[in-house]
Protein backbone atom coordinates (compact mmCIF):
# COMPACT_ATOMS: atom_id res chain seq x y z
CA UNK A 1 0.00 0.00 0.00
CA UNK A 2 2.89 2.37 1.03
CA UNK A 3 4.66 2.03 -2.15
CA UNK A 4 1.51 3.08 -4.51
CA UNK A 5 1.03 5.66 -2.25
CA UNK A 6 4.80 6.96 -2.97
CA UNK A 7 4.45 5.91 -7.03
CA UNK A 8 1.26 8.31 -6.96
CA UNK A 9 3.20 10.70 -5.34
CA UNK A 10 5.29 11.05 -7.44
CA UNK A 11 3.10 10.30 -10.53
CA UNK A 12 1.67 13.76 -9.32
CA UNK A 13 4.37 15.81 -8.78
CA UNK A 14 6.20 14.58 -12.16
CA UNK A 15 2.62 15.57 -13.81
CA UNK A 16 2.88 18.83 -12.26
CA UNK A 17 6.11 19.63 -13.08
CA UNK A 18 5.67 18.80 -16.32
CA UNK A 19 2.43 20.99 -16.97
CA UNK A 20 4.41 23.47 -15.19
CA UNK A 21 6.87 23.60 -17.83
CA UNK A 22 4.15 23.53 -20.75
CA UNK A 23 2.60 26.82 -19.29
CA UNK A 24 5.63 28.29 -18.81
CA UNK A 25 6.81 27.23 -22.56
CA UNK A 26 3.47 28.56 -23.69
CA UNK A 27 3.47 31.63 -22.20
CA UNK A 28 7.13 32.52 -23.22
CA UNK A 29 5.68 31.44 -26.61
CA UNK A 30 2.91 33.90 -26.60
CA UNK A 31 4.96 36.55 -25.52
CA UNK A 32 6.97 35.78 -28.31
CA UNK A 33 4.12 36.24 -31.05
CA UNK A 34 2.70 38.97 -28.90
CA UNK A 35 2.53 42.22 -31.01
CA UNK A 36 3.77 45.13 -29.19
CA UNK A 37 1.40 48.25 -28.18
CA UNK A 38 2.04 51.91 -28.12
CA UNK A 39 -0.29 53.05 -25.34
CA UNK A 40 -2.08 51.33 -22.37
CA UNK A 41 -5.40 53.08 -22.65
CA UNK A 42 -6.06 52.16 -18.45
CA UNK A 43 -2.97 53.48 -17.78
CA UNK A 44 -3.50 56.36 -20.12
CA UNK A 45 0.55 56.54 -20.89
CA UNK A 46 3.03 55.42 -23.52
CA UNK A 47 4.30 51.70 -23.32
CA UNK A 48 7.92 50.96 -23.58
CA UNK A 49 8.43 49.48 -27.05
CA UNK A 50 11.86 47.01 -27.89
CA UNK A 51 14.97 48.64 -27.76
CA UNK A 52 17.74 48.66 -30.48
CA UNK A 53 20.37 46.21 -29.75
CA UNK A 54 23.96 48.54 -30.45
CA UNK A 55 27.49 47.95 -29.23
CA UNK A 56 26.98 51.05 -26.82
CA UNK A 57 23.72 49.78 -25.61
CA UNK A 58 25.15 45.96 -24.59
CA UNK A 59 28.31 47.45 -23.01
CA UNK A 60 26.77 49.95 -21.02
CA UNK A 61 24.47 47.60 -19.88
CA UNK A 62 21.82 49.87 -20.68
CA UNK A 63 19.91 47.61 -23.47
CA UNK A 64 19.52 45.12 -20.62
CA UNK A 65 17.46 47.41 -18.31
CA UNK A 66 15.71 49.03 -21.44
CA UNK A 67 14.53 45.07 -22.59
CA UNK A 68 13.51 44.71 -18.85
CA UNK A 69 11.29 47.41 -18.94
CA UNK A 70 9.98 46.81 -22.13
CA UNK A 71 9.38 43.05 -21.32
CA UNK A 72 7.35 44.36 -18.15
CA UNK A 73 5.18 46.49 -20.30
CA UNK A 74 4.49 44.12 -23.20
CA UNK A 75 3.61 40.82 -21.49
CA UNK A 76 0.17 38.89 -22.20
CA UNK A 77 -2.14 39.45 -19.74
CA UNK A 78 -0.63 42.28 -18.20
CA UNK A 79 -3.84 44.29 -17.47
CA UNK A 80 -5.94 41.30 -16.12
CA UNK A 81 -2.63 40.68 -13.55
CA UNK A 82 -2.64 44.40 -12.94
CA UNK A 83 -5.66 44.53 -11.65
CA UNK A 84 -5.51 41.34 -9.94
CA UNK A 85 -2.69 42.73 -7.92
CA UNK A 86 -4.73 45.86 -7.18
CA UNK A 87 -7.43 43.90 -5.90
CA UNK A 88 -5.17 41.74 -3.79
CA UNK A 89 -3.97 44.64 -2.30
CA UNK A 90 -6.73 46.35 -1.67
CA UNK A 91 -8.08 43.40 0.45
CA UNK A 92 -5.14 43.01 2.11
CA UNK A 93 -5.64 46.34 3.52
CA UNK A 94 -3.17 48.75 1.30
CA UNK A 95 -4.49 52.60 0.87
CA UNK A 96 -1.89 53.14 -1.80
CA UNK A 97 -1.00 52.07 -5.00
CA UNK A 98 1.63 53.54 -7.21
CA UNK A 99 1.58 56.80 -5.58
CA UNK A 100 -1.69 57.42 -5.41
CA UNK A 101 -3.55 57.21 -1.77
CA UNK A 102 -7.27 55.64 -2.11
CA UNK A 103 -9.27 58.29 0.07
CA UNK A 104 -12.51 58.42 1.30
CA UNK A 105 -15.57 58.76 -0.16
CA UNK A 106 -13.90 57.90 -3.92
CA UNK A 107 -11.44 60.05 -3.48
CA UNK A 108 -8.15 59.75 -5.05
CA UNK A 109 -4.94 61.88 -3.98
CA UNK A 110 -1.55 62.23 -5.44
CA UNK A 111 1.18 62.13 -3.18
CA UNK A 112 2.77 65.44 -2.56
CA UNK A 113 6.02 65.99 -3.83
CA UNK A 114 9.15 67.55 -1.51
CA UNK A 115 10.97 69.89 -3.53
CA UNK A 116 14.68 69.35 -4.30
CA UNK A 117 15.90 72.52 -2.70
CA UNK A 118 18.44 73.52 -5.28
CA UNK A 119 16.24 73.12 -8.10
CA UNK A 120 13.78 75.32 -6.16
CA UNK A 121 16.77 77.88 -5.48
CA UNK A 122 17.63 77.98 -9.24
CA UNK A 123 14.10 78.37 -10.71
CA UNK A 124 13.35 80.80 -7.79
CA UNK A 125 16.19 82.95 -8.85
CA UNK A 126 15.66 82.54 -12.02
CA UNK A 127 12.09 83.84 -11.66
CA UNK A 128 13.33 86.95 -9.90
CA UNK A 129 15.78 87.53 -12.33
CA UNK A 130 13.58 88.02 -15.10
CA UNK A 131 11.59 89.57 -13.05
CA UNK A 132 14.10 92.60 -12.32
CA UNK A 133 14.71 92.26 -16.29
CA UNK A 134 10.80 93.32 -17.09
CA UNK A 135 10.85 95.67 -14.33
CA UNK A 136 8.17 97.56 -15.96
CA UNK A 137 6.02 94.30 -17.27
CA UNK A 138 3.41 93.27 -14.13
CA UNK A 139 4.58 89.95 -13.01
CA UNK A 140 1.64 87.90 -11.02
CA UNK A 141 2.04 84.27 -9.62
CA UNK A 142 -0.58 81.45 -8.73
CA UNK A 143 0.99 78.07 -7.28
CA UNK A 144 -2.26 75.74 -6.63
CA UNK A 145 -2.03 73.05 -3.73
CA UNK A 146 -2.95 69.25 -4.83
CA UNK A 147 -5.71 67.72 -3.82
CA UNK A 148 -3.68 66.35 -1.01
CA UNK A 149 -3.04 69.63 0.78
CA UNK A 150 -6.40 70.57 0.65
CA UNK A 151 -8.41 67.83 1.37
CA UNK A 152 -6.26 65.92 3.84
CA UNK A 153 -9.83 64.61 5.45
CA UNK A 154 -9.67 62.15 2.43
CA UNK A 155 -6.90 60.96 2.74
CA UNK A 156 -7.01 57.15 4.20
CA UNK A 157 -6.50 56.84 7.96
CA UNK A 158 -3.16 57.03 9.30
CA UNK A 159 -1.70 58.25 5.46
CA UNK A 160 0.94 61.05 5.95
CA UNK A 161 1.97 63.83 3.39
CA UNK A 162 4.51 66.49 3.33
CA UNK A 163 3.18 70.21 4.01
CA UNK A 164 3.41 71.62 0.61
CA UNK A 165 1.55 74.69 2.41
CA UNK A 166 4.47 75.24 3.89
CA UNK A 167 6.35 74.60 0.64
CA UNK A 168 4.49 77.05 -0.96
CA UNK A 169 4.68 80.05 1.40
CA UNK A 170 8.67 79.07 1.15
CA UNK A 171 8.02 80.45 -2.70
CA UNK A 172 6.01 82.95 -1.50
CA UNK A 173 8.24 84.60 0.85
CA UNK A 174 11.69 83.83 -1.20
CA UNK A 175 9.73 85.45 -4.31
CA UNK A 176 9.06 88.66 -2.51
CA UNK A 177 8.06 91.77 -4.28
CA UNK A 178 9.17 90.30 -7.57
CA UNK A 179 5.66 88.62 -8.47
CA UNK A 180 2.18 89.97 -7.12
CA UNK A 181 1.28 86.72 -5.22
CA UNK A 182 -2.53 85.18 -6.17
CA UNK A 183 -3.41 82.77 -2.80
CA UNK A 184 -4.70 79.57 -4.46
CA UNK A 185 -4.74 78.12 -1.06
CA UNK A 186 -6.95 80.58 0.08
CA UNK A 187 -9.49 80.00 -2.70
CA UNK A 188 -9.04 76.20 -2.22
CA UNK A 189 -9.54 75.96 1.45
CA UNK A 190 -12.21 77.92 1.04
CA UNK A 191 -14.20 75.54 -1.05
CA UNK A 192 -13.06 72.64 0.11
CA UNK A 193 -16.55 70.94 0.27
CA UNK A 194 -17.08 71.55 -3.39
CA UNK A 195 -15.88 69.70 -6.55
CA UNK A 196 -13.09 71.57 -7.12
CA UNK A 197 -10.68 68.54 -7.56
CA UNK A 198 -11.61 65.45 -9.92
CA UNK A 199 -11.98 62.57 -7.96
CA UNK A 200 -10.06 60.39 -10.63
CA UNK A 201 -7.49 62.60 -11.63
CA UNK A 202 -4.98 65.53 -10.17
CA UNK A 203 -6.26 68.07 -11.87
CA UNK A 204 -8.56 70.59 -10.23
CA UNK A 205 -11.89 70.82 -11.77
CA UNK A 206 -12.97 74.40 -13.95
CA UNK A 207 -15.74 74.92 -10.38
CA UNK A 208 -11.68 75.40 -9.02
CA UNK A 209 -9.70 77.10 -11.66
CA UNK A 210 -12.66 79.78 -11.86
CA UNK A 211 -12.71 80.42 -7.60
CA UNK A 212 -8.68 81.24 -8.60
CA UNK A 213 -9.72 82.99 -10.91
CA UNK A 214 -12.08 85.41 -9.15
CA UNK A 215 -9.71 85.26 -6.45
CA UNK A 216 -7.02 87.06 -9.19
CA UNK A 217 -9.28 88.91 -11.02
CA UNK A 218 -8.39 92.32 -8.97
CA UNK A 219 -4.52 91.75 -9.05
CA UNK A 220 -4.76 91.22 -13.13
CA UNK A 221 -6.80 94.39 -13.38
CA UNK A 222 -9.77 92.96 -14.10
CA UNK A 223 -12.70 95.47 -13.02
CA UNK A 224 -15.69 93.66 -13.87
CA UNK A 225 -17.73 91.18 -11.29
CA UNK A 226 -16.16 87.88 -12.60
CA UNK A 227 -18.88 86.15 -10.21
CA UNK A 228 -21.55 86.11 -12.46
CA UNK A 229 -20.00 86.64 -15.46
CA UNK A 230 -19.45 82.83 -17.00
CA UNK A 231 -22.65 80.05 -17.59
CA UNK A 232 -21.03 76.71 -17.39
CA UNK A 233 -22.13 73.28 -18.95
CA UNK A 234 -21.14 69.91 -19.25
CA UNK A 235 -19.09 68.49 -22.10
CA UNK A 236 -18.15 65.00 -20.81
CA UNK A 237 -20.28 62.69 -18.01
CA UNK A 238 -17.76 59.49 -18.20
CA UNK A 239 -14.46 61.34 -17.67
CA UNK A 240 -11.98 58.91 -16.02
CA UNK A 241 -8.77 60.63 -15.05
CA UNK A 242 -5.03 59.74 -14.94
CA UNK A 243 -5.09 59.28 -10.72
CA UNK A 244 -7.55 55.79 -11.68
CA UNK A 245 -5.07 54.66 -14.55
CA UNK A 246 -2.04 55.28 -12.21
CA UNK A 247 -3.67 53.16 -9.40
CA UNK A 248 -5.88 51.14 -10.76
CA UNK A 249 -8.65 51.85 -8.42
CA UNK A 250 -11.71 53.38 -9.24
CA UNK A 251 -11.55 52.82 -12.54
CA UNK A 252 -15.11 52.50 -12.96
CA UNK A 253 -15.84 56.19 -11.77
CA UNK A 254 -17.78 58.65 -13.79
CA UNK A 255 -17.39 62.18 -13.76
CA UNK A 256 -18.12 65.51 -15.73
CA UNK A 257 -15.97 67.66 -17.00
CA UNK A 258 -17.75 71.73 -17.30
CA UNK A 259 -16.75 74.23 -19.72
CA UNK A 260 -17.55 78.15 -18.99
CA UNK A 261 -18.85 80.57 -21.68
CA UNK A 262 -19.31 84.05 -21.00
CA UNK A 263 -22.53 85.09 -20.58
CA UNK A 264 -22.26 88.72 -22.21
CA UNK A 265 -19.03 89.13 -24.56
CA UNK A 266 -18.28 87.41 -27.61
CA UNK A 267 -15.81 84.25 -27.11
CA UNK A 268 -14.30 84.01 -30.71
CA UNK A 269 -10.98 83.27 -30.49
CA UNK A 270 -7.52 82.67 -33.13
CA UNK A 271 -5.82 79.72 -31.44
CA UNK A 272 -2.66 79.25 -32.85
CA UNK A 273 -0.23 76.42 -32.23
CA UNK A 274 3.23 77.89 -32.94
CA UNK A 275 5.65 74.93 -33.45
CA UNK A 276 3.12 72.75 -34.47
CA UNK A 277 1.84 75.87 -37.12
CA UNK A 278 -1.70 74.64 -36.64
CA UNK A 279 -4.66 77.43 -35.90
CA UNK A 280 -8.17 76.46 -34.64
CA UNK A 281 -10.70 79.10 -33.68
CA UNK A 282 -12.06 76.98 -30.43
CA UNK A 283 -9.97 76.91 -27.11
CA UNK A 284 -11.69 73.55 -26.96
CA UNK A 285 -10.33 70.50 -28.71
CA UNK A 286 -13.75 67.83 -28.72
CA UNK A 287 -12.13 65.22 -30.55
CA UNK A 288 -10.44 64.92 -27.16
CA UNK A 289 -13.77 63.76 -25.59
CA UNK A 290 -13.42 60.74 -27.29
CA UNK A 291 -10.39 59.23 -26.13
CA UNK A 292 -9.35 58.17 -22.44
CA UNK A 293 -7.26 61.69 -21.74
CA UNK A 294 -10.55 64.19 -21.70
CA UNK A 295 -9.37 66.71 -20.18
CA UNK A 296 -7.08 67.65 -23.05
CA UNK A 297 -10.66 68.67 -24.41
CA UNK A 298 -8.75 72.57 -23.32
CA UNK A 299 -6.68 73.36 -25.55
CA UNK A 300 -5.94 69.82 -26.62
CA UNK A 301 -3.63 69.19 -24.02
CA UNK A 302 -0.32 70.18 -23.59
CA UNK A 303 2.16 71.65 -25.94
CA UNK A 304 5.33 74.30 -25.98
CA UNK A 305 3.77 77.61 -27.06
CA UNK A 306 0.48 78.68 -28.14
CA UNK A 307 -0.79 82.19 -29.01
CA UNK A 308 -4.70 83.04 -28.61
CA UNK A 309 -5.93 86.24 -30.15
CA UNK A 310 -9.27 87.37 -28.86
CA UNK A 311 -12.01 90.57 -29.63
CA UNK A 312 -11.58 92.07 -26.27
CA UNK A 313 -11.31 95.42 -26.47
CA UNK A 314 -8.49 95.37 -23.38
CA UNK A 315 -5.25 95.92 -24.77
CA UNK A 316 -3.12 94.23 -22.87
CA UNK A 317 -1.37 91.29 -23.61
CA UNK A 318 -0.36 88.50 -21.36
CA UNK A 319 2.39 85.85 -21.18
CA UNK A 320 1.20 82.47 -19.13
CA UNK A 321 4.37 80.22 -17.98
CA UNK A 322 2.30 77.50 -16.93
CA UNK A 323 1.58 73.66 -16.65
CA UNK A 324 -1.59 71.86 -17.34
CA UNK A 325 -3.44 73.69 -14.61
CA UNK A 326 -3.75 76.52 -16.79
CA UNK A 327 -5.18 74.88 -19.53
CA UNK A 328 -8.64 74.75 -17.67
CA UNK A 329 -8.38 78.60 -16.34
CA UNK A 330 -7.36 80.28 -19.34
CA UNK A 331 -10.48 80.43 -21.09
CA UNK A 332 -11.53 82.72 -17.94
CA UNK A 333 -8.79 85.44 -19.11
CA UNK A 334 -10.32 85.59 -22.90
CA UNK A 335 -12.80 88.75 -22.68
CA UNK A 336 -10.00 90.77 -20.58
CA UNK A 337 -7.11 90.30 -23.09
CA UNK A 338 -6.59 91.37 -26.24
CA UNK A 339 -3.92 88.47 -26.63
CA UNK A 340 -2.86 85.07 -24.58
CA UNK A 341 0.38 83.75 -25.08
CA UNK A 342 0.98 80.00 -23.36
CA UNK A 343 4.19 78.98 -22.89
CA UNK A 344 5.23 74.80 -21.29
CA UNK A 345 8.97 75.34 -20.20
CA UNK A 346 8.83 71.39 -20.30
CA UNK A 347 8.31 71.25 -23.94
CA UNK A 348 9.66 75.35 -25.01
CA UNK A 349 13.20 75.31 -26.25
CA UNK A 350 13.24 78.81 -27.82
CA UNK A 351 14.16 82.35 -26.13
CA UNK A 352 12.13 83.83 -23.70
CA UNK A 353 13.31 86.98 -24.64
CA UNK A 354 11.79 86.36 -28.69
CA UNK A 355 8.54 85.23 -26.59
CA UNK A 356 8.47 88.89 -24.91
CA UNK A 357 9.57 90.82 -28.28
CA UNK A 358 7.38 89.02 -31.05
CA UNK A 359 4.36 89.39 -28.74
CA UNK A 360 4.80 92.56 -27.22
CA UNK A 361 3.64 91.28 -23.71
CA UNK A 362 2.28 93.67 -21.32
CA UNK A 363 1.36 90.81 -18.46
CA UNK A 364 2.92 88.00 -17.16
CA UNK A 365 1.53 85.52 -15.49
CA UNK A 366 2.81 82.38 -13.47
CA UNK A 367 0.53 79.48 -12.94
CA UNK A 368 0.92 76.13 -11.68
CA UNK A 369 0.50 73.03 -9.67
CA UNK A 370 2.14 72.43 -6.67
CA UNK A 371 3.36 69.07 -7.51
CA UNK A 372 4.57 69.84 -10.98
CA UNK A 373 6.03 73.62 -9.71
CA UNK A 374 8.65 71.76 -7.63
CA UNK A 375 9.38 69.06 -9.50
CA UNK A 376 10.32 71.15 -12.72
CA UNK A 377 13.68 71.14 -13.76
CA UNK A 378 13.30 73.21 -16.70
CA UNK A 379 11.74 76.68 -15.78
CA UNK A 380 15.33 78.43 -15.02
CA UNK A 381 16.61 77.14 -17.85
CA UNK A 382 13.75 78.86 -20.38
CA UNK A 383 14.04 82.00 -18.34
CA UNK A 384 17.64 82.05 -18.66
CA UNK A 385 17.39 81.56 -22.26
CA UNK A 386 17.16 85.06 -22.93
CA UNK A 387 20.82 85.50 -22.46
CA UNK A 388 21.13 83.41 -25.90
CA UNK A 389 19.67 84.44 -29.02
CA UNK A 390 19.62 80.94 -31.19
CA UNK A 391 16.19 79.80 -31.47
CA UNK A 392 13.49 81.86 -33.59
CA UNK A 393 9.85 82.32 -32.99
CA UNK A 394 7.32 80.96 -35.72
CA UNK A 395 4.86 84.01 -36.47
CA UNK A 396 1.21 82.83 -37.94
CA UNK A 397 3.06 82.59 -41.12
CA UNK A 398 5.94 80.89 -40.24
CA UNK A 399 8.67 82.64 -40.62
CA UNK A 400 11.41 83.24 -38.34
CA UNK A 401 11.62 87.33 -36.56
CA UNK A 402 14.59 86.85 -35.49
CA UNK A 403 17.86 88.32 -36.75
Amino acid sequence: MDNNIRKKKRWVESFVGKAFIICLLIFVLANLLYPSHEKSEEENRMLTQKPKMTVGNLTSGGYMEQYENYQADQFIGRNFLRKVKVTLNRLGGSREENGVFIGKKGQLLEDIVVPDQETLKENLTAIKTFSQEYSDIPMSMILVPDAASVLSGSLPSFAKVADQNACISQVKKELGDSVQWIDAVKAMNKHQDEKIYYKTDHHWTTLGAFYTFQEAASTLVIDADVSSAYVSYPVATDFNGTLAAKSGCRMGEKEEIDIYVPKDTDNDVTVNYVDEQIKTTSLYESKMLKTRDKYAVFLGGNTSLIDIKTLSEKQGRILVIKDSYANSFVPFLAPYFREIVLLDPRYYTGNIQDVMDTYKITDVLFLYNGNTFFQDNNISGVLNSGQSNETGIHTEEGTDQTE
